[in-house]
């Protein structure tokens, strides 16, 4: 059990069924809370789960990861250690049983779809909530069928989603509260970029290959002459040096290759040139000269890597399991610490800072300096602002967030170009923004003055960017031990990769994660064009609450330097558990599963339409058959799963046959209510339109000036049955610089006005920038 960390004291129960949950409680002991765990009547199911089906030695080893640092709860005492935990957690295979005793802050019920809505009652699992949140739609071939992005991918979502709802939950001083968060609307979060776009510019997401996500290009995997390397080549700059460390000056002069949209056009030519130069070095050797040019290439490693990656083992992030130290997995990626000071006997809600938010606002009367740009972030003071907190955006005139444009010539200044992205408004909302010039000395100091009047300050720049302007933790720490101060680069500050230039397909690669996905003889395989942004975006809103729950019970603060690649590490556990168990690289699957089978994206009735389909018990395999008239199935010979996954290729091309001419939705609510595992596969533009999610009052249409009306997904929780408001939309461009100036910083007008005109506040971008073109 672990004894020591920023929840130190702390007593949860989970009442377990599902990876979500799990994973959830499974955080919770590693940021050093007691946690006992009641097992499902018969024990877990994923004690019995092998990571490679044929390999006994891999059986149970998922249970294993997620079960670290937690005790095992008898039936009998159950309702006794309820009654005397802060927490209770309830899985999502869970039985929802009336239960007599409640715990003393929050119950957080995690569930597949939530507990009401149309699809409440419907059979959930990974790749179902993939298909309906958009996310399996553009990867894969163009032909089809579209590629799942993992087993474990939704469920992790979900679980750190859970982990901001119990943190959050431990900051409210409101009683008892009941925090539900469901799978599905956790995941919404990875599609926002596509959405946003696709909206903007009035085109749907594309499905334009393997390892292609438009408008960027190169985005893609290479064979070298050992190992693979990842490209993402976005910038002028950056193409310039990408074809100085090929030896490629042609391509650089070659104005039909000059910006991403163009490249995008010959990528069948370009990939072929890269394919063939890459082989001439490792892709070691191709990273290595990479980070001198700042260009983002990255190696991407197999589970074998993974298992013995300086970095990842150096910071604890690739970690032996407890009762198998032979075996390696990732650990939390929530590094938060708990100082010398704290005792770790403290009551959640004892010591310095505590606050008394509303059930729908359990941060109201924190305040947020906020640095950071782009999507992860933004999207980690997001969570707060959604939770009542007063998020303040610090931008310049000179360098605005680089996600409210990509033109900054004089024209698109003056069409305010700049207020017009709907990516910036989706993940900015009900913040406010200053503009301050941090290359002045003037703007320096108020932002320091700011970060003084807050409780935490944000950043996610490239590792030193922000120390150098003079604006990091030992810089902003001064005279303070209160202060919570989150970093999110790459690889995380002081090792030998922080320095890797990257974005969130760089981190997705550099991650492992497509070693892992897709099948042979295809390359390692990209799900998302940005994927370690939205998802390093919850972890840091994870670690700022936890940070925010060892401040309230101790009176101190911490520095939380957090990698965003090892925020995806998680997802690789059921392939780092089977290399270390067996000593070989697992094998690909495609869109099929270690547990289920039949597993897969059928075609549908209608133009590039799909449906998942996916068998986990006999009963739910005679339904299947007997619907798609298949009586011969039903004799008992096919009941069990390894005798389908025997003749899976045989199944699968009949269920493709009975599916073509089928519509995806109405089928899908025919097989879920029939007991097997469905849903349609949607668009990402097709998310934005579910009724089931209208009905949870899970979107939020607002209307922003210099836009319009604009519909953007809600915070993945409700907290006694009520979901947190929306707070306001997206700030104009330092358009709070003057409120901010006088209620914060007690500043009078006429400084206000001194230092616009000396450009130390600007209003609109001054500096033009190179960009995507």
């Amino acid at each position: 059990m672990t004894t020591e960390g920023p929840l130190a004291g702390i007593r949860v129960v989970e009442i377990g069924g599902g990876v979500a949950a799990a994973w959830c409680g499974r955080m919770l002991a590693a940021l050093g809370a007691s946690v006992r765990r009641l097992e499902p009547e018969g024990g877990d199911p994923l004690r019995r789960r092998r990571e490679v089906p044929d390999d006994p030695r891999t059986e149970g080893l998922l249970f294993a990861w997620l079960d670290q640092g937690k005790q095992d709860l008898a039936p009998v005492a159950l309702e006794s250690a309820i009654a005397e935990s802060e927490l209770l957690l309830l899985g999502e295979e869970a039985p929802r049983q009336a239960l007599a005793a409640r715990p003393l802050r929050a119950t957080v019920d995690v569930s597949w779809f939530g507990l009401d809505g149309p699809l409440a009652h419907w059979r959930g699992a990974d790749s179902v909530v993939q298909a309906l949140t958009g996310m399996i739609f553009p990867c894969g071939s163009t032909e089809g069928p579209p590629q799942q992005l993992g087993d474990i991918q939704s469920s992790v979502v979900g679980g750190v989603t859970a982990t901001i709802a119990a943190l959050a939950a431990l900051l409210d001083d409101g009683g008892h509260r009941h925090a539900e968060v469901s799978i599905l609307e956790a995941c919404m979060v990875l599609g926002e970029l596509q959405v946003a776009d696709a909206r903007m510019y009035d085109r749907p997401v594309p499905r334009t290959g393997v390892n292609r996500f438009a408008p960027t290009c190169p985005i893609s995997i290479h064979r070298c002459r050992e190992g693979w390397i990842g490209t993402t080549v976005i910038t002028p700059a950056q193409w310039a040096a990408f074809c100085e460390i090929l030896g490629r000056p042609d391509l650089a002069a070659d104005p039909g290759l000059a910006t991403i949209h163009l490249r995008a056009e010959r990528a069948y030519e370009l990939e072929a040139i890269l394919d063939d130069r890459f082989r001439e070095r490792t892709a070691h050797e191709w990273a290595a000269i990479a980070r001198e040019k700042k260009v983002p290439l990255v190696v991407v490693p197999d589970a074998g890597d993974l298992a013995a990656h300086p970095v990842f083992r150096a910071r604890g992030s690739i970690t032996p399991l407890a009762k198998w130290p032979d075996i390696v997995a990732p650990g939390s990626p929530l590094k938060v610490a708990a100082p010398a000071a704290s005792t770790g006997r403290a009551s959640a809600g004892e010591g310095e800072g505590a606050r008394h938010g509303a059930a729908d606002a359990p941060l109201a009367g924190l305040r947020v300096a906020d640095f950071s740009m782009g999507w992860a972030g933004p999207i980690s003071t997001r969570v707060l602002a959604d939770l009542g907190a007063d998020v303040i955006k610090i931008e310049a005139g000179r360098y605005p967030d680089w996600w409210r444009a990509t033109q900054w010539t004089p024209e698109a200044i003056a069409a305010r170009q700049h207020e017009k992205s709907w990516r910036f408004a989706a993940v900015n909302r009900g913040k406010r923004s200053v503009s301050f010039d941090l290359t002045t000395a003037q703007g320096r100091e108020l932002a320091r003055r700011l970060v003084a009047a807050s409780d935490v300050a944000v950043e996610n720049h490239a590792a030193g960017v922000i120390d150098r302007l003079g604006m990091g933790w030992r810089d902003l720490s001064q005279g303070r031990s209160d202060l919570v101060m989150l970093s999110m680069s790459a690889f995380g500050s002081g090792n030998e990769l922080s320095d890797t230039r990257a974005y969130g397909s760089t981190l997705e690669q550099a991650s492992g994660m497509p070693s892992f996905r897709g099948s042979d003889p295809l390359p390692p395989m990209m799900g998302h064009i940005a994927y370690g942004d939205p998802i390093g975006g919850l972890y840091g809103a994870a670690a700022m609450l936890a940070a925010l729950v060892h401040r309230r019970r101790t009176g101190r603060g911490q520095w939380l330097n957090i990698s965003q690649v090892e925020c995806l590490l998680p997802f690789t556990a059921p392939a780092l558990l089977a290399r270390s168990a067996t000593g070989r690289e697992p094998p690909r699957l495609g869109n099929r599963h270690v547990t289920m089978a039949p597993h897969g994206v059928y075609p549908a009735a209608g133009r590039d339409r799909w449906i998942v389909i996916a068998v986990d018990s006999p009963q739910a395999w005679l339904a299947l058959a007997r619907m798609i008239g298949r009586e011969d199935w039903c004799d008992g010979t096919l009941d069990d799963i390894d005798a389908r996954r025997a003749r899976e290729d045989e199944i699968d091309a009949t269920l493709a046959v009975w599916t073509r001419g089928r519509d995806a939705q109405e089928t899908s609510r025919q097989l879920q209510t029939l007991g097997v595992i469905a849903a349609p596969v949607l668009t990402p533009e097709e998310t934005m339109r579910q009724s089931h999610h209208a009905g949870r009052s899970f979107y939020f249409d607002t209307r922003r000036e210099h836009i319009g009306e604009q519909r953007q997904i809600a915070l993945a929780l409700r907290i006694d049955g009520r979901r947190p408001p929306l707070r306001g939309v997206a700030p104009c461009l330092g358009a709070d610089t003057l409120e901010v100036m006088r209620d914060v910083l007690g500043e009078s007008r006429e400084r206000y006005e001194a230092l616009s005109a000396a450009g130390v506040i600007s209003l609109e971008p001054t500096t033009l920038r190179g960009g995507p073109g």
